[in-house]
């Protein structure tokens, strides 16, 4: 076993990932979701996405390392691709050089195909790593997500359900991407600053459909004033957490109590 491979934070980081994953492979979908978002807007997720993954960021020692990490605990990691919208975030949350190689791998945890456990790769021998970067994402969490899965939408439902998790979901859309490796469209929405005091281990949700919808979402606006409010809202929900992690430096941090 290559313990130098993850700091202690996130193998304990990566294994909450590995046990909401599979604890959404046993649950219904609507049992996963926010307790703020209305019953009929949950039975409607529910009718019509699966959960295909959760997700999490992480800061192994090289690439390579966290792939042998990942074989020797039983979890077969799909082949890494450039990661598009979590490296895009990362270059202007940190001001990053933009051939900054950040990976992204699924891992697969059971025999069914759903849900996965995406990890994106950061390493630490990365020139563009300081261990300030890795102090804060851990903390904050920023890339976790829970991924729901949309099979063939067409634009007006689509339009239909992003609107309603913005209303009735108290969610903000903030952004999309395309990933032309897998030709998949991401949606990403965040808790607004109304609910985003409420700790999750997976804050952040995403539309994922097959297919490329760039055109679409492009048309979508971002709620730039809103989104900026609801980060301040939960960066400062998990400073109490930063504290009592550099309190508690000789046992293993947990950055983000939570409740999921």
């Amino acid at each position: 076993m290559h313990h130098a491979t993850f700091e202690p934070c996130d193998a304990q980081r990566l294994q909450h990932a590995v046990d909401y994953a599979l604890h959404a492979s046993r649950e219904p979908l609507d049992s996963l979701l926010p307790p703020w978002i209305p019953g009929d807007l949950k039975r409607e997720i529910k009718s019509g996405c699966v959960v295909s993954h959760c997700a999490t960021l992480l800061f192994p020692e090289t690439v390579e390392s966290a792939l042998e990490y990942f074989e020797e605990n039983g979890w077969p990691a799909a082949t890494t691709i450039p990661s598009v919208l979590v490296k895009r975030r990362l270059v202007e949350r940190h001001w990053l050089p933009e051939d900054t190689d950040i990976r992204v791998t699924r891992l697969r945890l059971t025999a069914c195909l759903a849900p996965e456990v995406e990890v994106f790769l950061f390493p630490r021998c990365s020139p563009a790593y300081t261990e300030s970067i890795g102090r804060e994402e851990r903390v904050h969490g920023f890339e976790n997500h829970v991924g729901l899965f949309i099979d063939r939408p067409d634009e007006r439902s689509l339009a239909r359900l992003a609107d309603r998790l913005e209303t009735a979901g108290q969610m903000i859309y903030e952004g999309s991407a395309h990933n032309p490796h897998e030709n998949t469209t991401m949606l990403y929405f965040a808790p607004s600053a109304r609910v985003a005091t409420a700790r999750r281990r997976f804050p952040r949700w995403e539309l994922q459909c097959a297919g490329d919808l760039t055109a679409f979402a492009a048309r979508r606006r971002v709620r730039t004033h809103d989104l900026r409010t609801a980060y301040a809202m939960l960066r400062a929900n998990h400073l109490d957490a930063a504290a009592a992690a550099s309190a508690g430096a000789a046992t293993v941090r947990r950055p983000v109590p939570v409740t999921d």
